[in-house]
């Protein structure tokens, strides 16, 4: 007999689905081949006023999370930082990049860096927003 449980806790159970959905996907497309990638900007003092946390895998990078502070915002840095993440992927060996941005972010960015939308999901993450899908060939 089998059960469906809600968890208190999601350690194990994130364990237990990462493993299988892992070994499923090799045996399909081969190894994740996962390498994270941080990129960082930061003052000659060590404070950092923007970056990109990603995910180079299969022949991709996945941009998670990407900020610019706002003292930074129309200088240049944010394609400095999305430009060296490319380079980073090209040198991986990734045929693209793909990201997700909400409407409250930065939809008007990624066009003007060559990413073209591939998808959204309206009323996310409240009504009147949206979640724009993002990719990039390299």
């Amino acid at each position: 007999m089998v059960a469906i449980t809600v968890e208190p806790e999601q350690d194990e159970t994130r364990a237990a689905v990462l493993r299988g959905l892992s070994a499923h996907n090799q045996l399909r497309v081969g190894p994740r081949n996962g390498t994270p990638l941080t990129i960082s900007l930061r003052t000659a003092d060590g404070t950092i006023l923007g970056g990109l946390v990603g995910e180079l895998k299969w022949e991709w990078l996945h941009v998670d999370l990407f900020w610019i502070d706002e003292s930074q915002r129309g200088s240049g840095q944010g394609a400095a930082i999305m430009a060296e993440a490319e380079q980073r992927a090209r040198d991986y060996g990734a045929r693209g990049v793909y990201l997700s941005t909400m409407s409250i972010q930065a939809p008007g960015f990624y066009p003007r860096l060559g990413y073209r939308e591939c998808g959204r999901m309206e009323n996310y993450p409240v009504a009147g927003q949206t979640l724009h899908h993002f990719t990039k060939a390299l």
